[in-house]
């Protein structure tokens, strides 16, 4: 557990502060709509239970909220972050399915296991190291009920030389941390679940350093 805090504490400490969250609300439309990928595989999500992981400013729960309320009974918001915890909180407090929660970094608690019937996360496990990956899915396995899905955007490069003492995320292109898919989808596996769709993307003009995933934990 010791060397995944370090990790996660490495991930942690580059947001504090950061005027990312600013710059970001801009191009929040990629994710929104029909014509960009995001939005096709989230359509393919039962709302009806959702949490988002890494919620930063809340820009894509107030998108949802806005957009699906009427299919939305709860809406869980989760960051590692204080001062994101309080941004979204005042963002999106006048929907009572939302709820906004301190998280560890790693998983999904407090929510209870079989609770779920989908996750997504957007713009953050790009820069998670696989241990952190790791952690999430197998937490995600617990958390969904039999047939709910999960979205990840994911980082797509193969940079091994990530894991080296003193080698920072942000050094790589696109501050992408080291994920292919062979290595995600045996992640996934050992956790449980199944893919279901995947596609390959261009970001900030570096083809291919990305990647959306769609997974599930089967059916009982």
């Amino acid at each position: 557990m010791t060397d995944l805090r370090h990790s996660i504490d490495v991930v942690k400490e580059a947001w504090i502060g950061s005027p990312y969250y600013d710059d970001a609300e801009r191009w929040t439309f990629l994710f929104w709509e029909e014509r960009f990928v995001f939005r096709r595989y989230f359509d393919k999500l039962d709302l009806t239970r959702c949490a988002e992981l890494a919620c930063g400013h809340g820009r894509h729960a107030e998108q949802l909220l806005q957009r699906h309320s009427g299919r939305v009974e709860a809406l869980y918001c989760l960051d590692v972050l204080d001062e994101n915890i309080a941004f979204t909180t005042k963002r999106i407090g006048m929907f009572s399915q939302a709820a906004v929660i301190l998280v560890s970094g790693c998983d999904f608690q407090p929510i209870p296991s079989g609770t779920l019937t989908s996750i997504f996360c957007y713009d953050a496990m790009v820069h998670f190291s696989p241990d952190i990956v790791a952690s999430y899915l197998m937490d995600a396995a617990r958390v969904l009920v039999p047939g709910g899905r999960a979205l990840f955007h994911h980082a797509n490069l193969d940079l091994p030389d990530t894991g080296q003492p003193g080698r920072h995320y942000g050094l790589n292109p696109n501050a992408r941390n080291h994920m292919t898919l062979p290595l995600f989808e045996s992640l996934a596996r050992q956790a449980g679940l199944r893919t279901l769709l995947t596609e390959a993307m261009s970001w900030a003009n570096i083809p291919d350093t990305d990647r959306i995933t769609l997974l599930e934990r089967p059916p009982a």
